[in-house]
């Protein structure tokens, strides 16, 4: 606590109120819960100098109906009315939803014991990647007083949750790991969600439920078996198997495929776009083919079969005909295809459609 006297204010209606002490308001700090029999009230306040509302201007809470909500003393104060002076608590609760001047005996010390309570958070260095345990049980992303459901996990089996802190909830005496997450379904921002999740409920990593999946970025992959699942049953991946299968003796490897992204496309409409390029280290006789990637920018709208041939066609123009394609060995195939996708524009969450080609080839560098 910080001791911060101050001169008393009048509030214009017969009360004084004289700042004794003004306390942090950072969780876990000063929680208190209301004495359920009190049958006091909390008074409005003055919160800011141009706050036309007055100290003690209207009663605005009755105590005995604030079950279930923790209150954080936040400056105490001693209030004079009618030739007496009194003791107060300027409280509010987490959320803002509840907040004025208060007896001290309204109050008893610590967090509610009713409900869901936070009293500890987590902010910092906490972005990671969940997705649900079991898909086919019901997971809830809930409001932050546990309240109001989000989002049910169940009906979006390809969602991902990307983790921005980590609470501690207390309920029924019992403590609880919870996430604070913003959920991502399929790509596609209308199905976005955030709110609290169960940390019992969720398992680190991206979902690979890729047949329910529209678009996974390519450094949430682990390993070049978890991208060729991705490929081979992703539900907007078939443009990319066609792909693969020009090429049968080119296994599809994530680190080529990385750099393929990054270094050879311009595709930065969504969350993995990156300017900055990366090492090509561990790679060699890299081979791009920048006159297809050209050609499939300008007919992003064809379908997949006319794009299929527009591709078998240049490769056979820049020598690599499908006996050559037949007949290398030792080249890795490094690939993305974003085919124009119902996603959401970074800049200002607008829809819009992603779009993304480049499939390079290369050896692993011994």
């Amino acid at each position: 606590m910080i001791a911060n006297p101050q001169s008393a204010r009048a509030a214009n209606n017969g009360y004084r109120v004289k700042i004794l002490k003004t306390y942090s308001n950072e969780l876990p700090e000063n929680p208190y819960h209301a004495n359920l029999k009190s049958k006091a009230y909390i008074w409005a306040s003055k919160r800011y100098p141009y706050d036309k509302q007055k100290d003690f201007q209207k009663r605005l809470y009755k105590v005995s109906k604030l079950k279930g909500v923790t209150l954080s003393i936040q400056k105490k104060a001693s209030v004079y009315h009618q030739n007496k002076w009194a003791t107060y608590y300027y409280v509010a609760d987490r959320g803002n939803d509840y907040q004025g001047w208060v007896r001290p005996s309204a109050l008893i010390k610590g967090f509610s014991p009713y409900g869901y309570q936070i009293t500890k958070e987590n902010w910092g260095n906490q972005t990671a990647t969940f997705h649900a345990k079991n898909p086919k049980q019901n997971v809830y992303i809930w409001n932050w007083r546990h309240t109001k459901k989000q989002a049910n996990l169940k009906n979006y089996p390809g969602a991902n949750l990307y983790r921005k802190a980590t609470f501690t909830m207390l309920h029924n005496k019992k403590q609880s790991t919870y996430y604070y997450v913003r959920m991502q379904a399929d790509g596609n921002s209308s199905k976005n969600a955030y709110g609290y999740v169960a940390a019992s409920q969720v398992a680190a990593g991206h979902n690979t439920n890729y047949k329910q999946i529209d678009y996974t970025q390519i450094d949430q992959f682990t390993d070049s078996t978890d991208y060729q699942n991705y490929i081979q049953n992703g539900k907007k991946q078939k443009l990319a198997r066609s792909i693969v299968k020009l090429f049968p003796n080119s296994q599809v490897d994530l680190g080529l495929s990385r750099i393929a992204a990054h270094d050879y496309d311009t595709f930065e409409s969504t969350p993995d776009g990156d300017s900055t390029p990366i090492s090509k280290k561990g790679y060699a006789d890299i081979k791009s083919f920048s006159s297809i990637q050209k050609w499939l920018y300008a007919h992003e709208k064809a379908s997949n079969a006319t794009k299929l041939a527009g591709i078998e066609k240049l490769l056979d123009k820049e020598g690599y005909t499908a006996n050559k394609r037949a007949a290398m060995s030792g080249y890795k195939l490094g690939i993305q295809i974003v085919n124009n996708i119902p996603g959401y524009s970074s800049e200002n969450d607008k829809p819009t459609r992603w779009k993304g080609y480049v499939f390079i080839l290369g050896r692993v560098d011994k």
